[in-house]
């Protein structure tokens, strides 16, 4: 009976990991890059009749890197990566509205506060 209740615990406030604050890092990169080239495509700065694969390929990196990211409270004490959960929301309407249609950019866009939460919580 040595132990106490609050042995599981941990004790002190949140620090900060490098490894949250590289996936949060990577994550906000990946979505500025996505969102760069889906403009560049959009006011036809880009050609992508054989290149549409770049767009979809940057996107599975920006969801995969931002849910990634979302989990490192669980396995870190550094918090700034909550600010990536409500950026999963617009992560999954996004690829069911329709690219040539003005919600589709809104719903990339609706993400962006969480990212810039994210970036500025890191520091």
């Amino acid at each position: 009976m040595g132990r106490t209740a609050t042995a599981w615990r941990r004790v002190g406030p949140p620090t900060r990991s490098p490894a949250a604050r590289r996936l949060v890092a990577a994550a906000s990169g990946a979505y500025l890059a996505n969102c760069l080239w889906g403009t560049a495509v959009a006011v036809r700065l880009i050609r992508t009749k054989k290149l549409r694969v770049v767009h979809h390929g940057l996107f599975v990196v920006t969801a995969t890197l931002t849910g990634v990211a979302a989990t490192t409270p669980v396995w870190t004490r550094d918090r700034s990566a909550l600010f990536l959960l409500p950026a999963l929301v617009p992560l999954a309407v996004a690829p069911r509205t329709n690219p040539r249609s003005g919600a589709h950019w809104r719903v990339a866009v609706a993400a962006a506060p969480s990212y810039l939460g994210a970036l500025l919580a890191r520091r």
